[in-house]
């Protein structure tokens, strides 16, 4: 299941794809200490064709 990590700085938006939810949570943390804010993580599920 792939996860987004989507934070805001003073220029605008960034969202990044990870395939692992430890993955997502090292790069958030990234992201924080490089002063980044709103920073959270989304987890899309893949729907599956009928």
């Amino acid at each position: 299941m792939p996860y987004f990590v989507c934070a805001r700085d003073g220029a605008g938006q960034i969202i990044l794809k990870r395939d692992t939810r430890e993955a997502a949570e090292k790069k958030a943390a990234e992201l924080r200490d490089m002063g980044y804010f709103e920073v959270e993580i989304t987890a899309k599920g893949v729907g599956k064709a009928a």
